[in-house]
């Protein structure tokens, strides 16, 4: 990727509702492998997590 492509890329924004409706899209297509809501509602928090802000990603930052 040259610099002139990533700063193109960087420069699209996100619209919040559409990302939102495609985050839960994802979720209820994945729903059907956990059994239980606990485990669904783990796995949410844990893709929120990843896709956060934190500087690092991992356990002890996204808990």
């Amino acid at each position: 990727m040259k610099t002139e492509d990533h700063a193109v890329a960087t420069g699209h924004s996100v619209d919040p509702a559409r990302w939102q409706e495609a985050f839960e899209g994802l979720m209820a297509r994945i729903a059907g492998l956990f059994a239980r809501v606990e485990p669904r509602r783990r796995v949410r928090r844990l893709m929120l997590g990843l896709l956060s802000d934190l500087p690092r990603q991992n356990c002890w930052t996204i808990a």
